[in-house]
């Protein structure tokens, strides 16, 4: 009976099809009101009372006409009793898509629309049709409505904000290492444009005023934004620091082009303009590779390591980020905000004889702490046996029975960042010993911590040793499941720690306190 219900539905959409019905594309079910998604309910509702008083008119057949009232009853009570919407849900979607209405079966509205059609069964078809069918009642089906032109009046006054938000939905759905730089883009061209800009009326001198004006915002932009502070009060202001050409181009014009494709694809034939990012070229006063610093010489790291001034921080009781971060930076290659940021509660471990740290911005972050990882991956880093020798794993677990939440508590944070204080003062300790150079051209100068990321990828190149399971970089050979599984298994961490061990610095680091590591 249910078969043929079912059966007698598509019968009846593909004549509407077949009928040339419908005209344009309508609204996004996200942007429809409350009020015409009831609408919509209820004409569905009463579009059923009246085939079923034409088809007792027609004197269909008695077995059709109850596997119809049937599926429905049994459908909507199973919504309204809080028992099932499957079957409802089901039938919804299919009038969607019958109605060409685009829709995200997770989305609120999504799930107003099938409690809202329940209701309206309830009280459009199945009271008539019981009356109907088993009181030998003749009730008459409503008259025709006047056409719903409530979407099309929706569709006038589409927004980018709307799109905005719908696209984003769509992106987090599937999150890559990608997603928080499209997300990011996206809110602040919402909010520099104007999420209520209609989407007819955004011009292309919007979107090159757009990507012009944000080459003078601070980096820090986002924290600063996320605690309330306008983007337009930002723009005013004189930054220290601005983003770099190469965060320009990554996380902000590819994004929006993106974007911008995708938005005249879905939309166009409701008036989204062709807009382009191409030719529009970065205008911040700052370099392509500025920041990028060389690697340390044998001889350089030496001088740091061996030298009487890191001497002196081993034996120095409140020296704890003097010391551990740049020697786990050297042995690890990771980047120093993600090390200051792990918290000895839950960011560490050992699986079978391997000691490992947690690159994870979802674990628990520590008090004060904005938790970040660069690509958006959770990874694991073995530690080398030089840094299990000097007694980092002692150290963590001090930190952890003391009830610390951050690897160095001593550390001020600043802005939610635990890393820049400790930063400063590694940079002040370079030029202590000598080895601070800033004068150097981009990419051969020596400024602080980043410093050991690119002298262990360059000391383990030299020698044919990947680190990119140290470092976070996606190698193309590994698509992203394979990428996600080599960090999480224990047959990954053994292989990243094999490969770490080849790399044998020629160093005699001194150990650390004895009791105080």
């Amino acid at each position: 009976m249910h078969y043929i219900a079912f059966t007698g539905m598509l019968d009846e959409v593909r004549q509407e099809i077949a009928g040339g019905i419908f005209r344009g594309r309508p609204l996004m079910l996200s942007m429809w009101t409350a009020e015409a998604i009831k609408a919509l309910a209820v004409r569905w509702a009463q579009d059923q009372n009246r085939r079923q008083y034409e088809m007792l008119r027609r004197f269909e057949g008695r077995d059709e006409l109850e596997a119809h009232h049937e599926v429905f009853d049994g459908a909507a009570g199973d919504v309204l009793s809080g028992y099932s919407a499957v079957t409802l849900g089901l039938i919804v979607e299919a009038k969607l898509s019958r109605d060409s209405i685009p829709y995200v079966k997770d989305d609120g509205h999504f799930r107003a629309l099938v409690f809202a059609f329940a209701e309206a069964l309830s009280l459009e078809f199945i009271d008539p049709s019981t009356k109907r069918l088993y009181e030998r009642k003749a009730v008459p089906p409503p008259p025709l409505p006047e056409p719903i032109k409530a979407p099309a009046k929706l569709a006038t006054v589409l927004t980018i904000g709307a799109i905005i938000k719908a696209y984003i939905q769509v992106k987090q759905k599937a999150p890559t290492g990608y997603t928080r730089k499209v997300v990011r883009c996206l809110e602040l061209f919402r909010e520099m444009v104007g999420a209520q800009t209609p989407v007819a009326e955004l011009r292309q001198r919007q979107v090159t005023a757009f990507l012009h004006d944000i080459c003078g915002l601070p980096s820090d932009w986002a924290t600063r934004f996320d605690q309330g502070e306008a983007v337009a009060k930002m723009l005013e202001e004189e930054a220290e620091e601005v983003m770099g050409p190469r965060t320009f181009n990554d996380n902000y014009r590819a994004p929006l082009k993106a974007f911008l494709r995708d938005a005249r694809r879905d939309y166009g034939d409701e008036g989204f303009p062709a807009l382009i990012v191409d030719g529009i070229e970065y205008t911040g006063g700052r370099k392509a590779g500025e920041d990028t610093q060389r690697d340390l010489t044998m001889p350089e790291l030496k001088r740091l390591f061996e030298g009487p001034e890191f001497a002196a921080i081993a034996q120095d009781i409140g020296a704890d980020a003097a010391y551990w971060l740049p020697v786990i930076s050297l042995f690890t290659g990771a980047r120093p905000r993600e090390l200051c940021q792990l918290n000895p509660q839950c960011d560490w471990g050992k699986e079978g004889d391997t000691f490992f740290l947690l690159v994870d911005e979802h674990t628990p972050a520590g008090k004060g702490v904005t938790k970040t990882v660069k690509t958006g991956e959770t990874r694991r880093l073995p530690l080398h046996s030089e840094l299990v020798r000097l007694g980092l794993p002692a150290y963590l677990e001090r930190m952890k029975k003391a009830g610390s939440d951050r690897l160095f508590p001593g550390v001020r944070v600043k802005k939610g960042n635990p890393y820049e204080v400790a930063g400063q003062a590694f940079t002040d300790f370079l030029r202590t010993i000598g080895l601070y150079d800033d004068t150097a051209p981009p990419g051969r100068q020596v400024k602080g911590l980043y410093v050991f990321r690119k002298t262990l990828i360059t000391y383990a190149g030299n020698r044919g040793i990947p680190t990119w399971g140290l470092t976070g970089h996606k190698p193309e050979h590994l698509t992203l499941l394979q990428w996600q599984s080599y960090h999480s298994s224990p047959a990954g961490l053994e292989l990243v720690k094999a490969d770490l061990e080849r790399i044998a610095y020629p160093l005699s680091i001194p150990q650390r306190l004895q009791g105080n590591c």
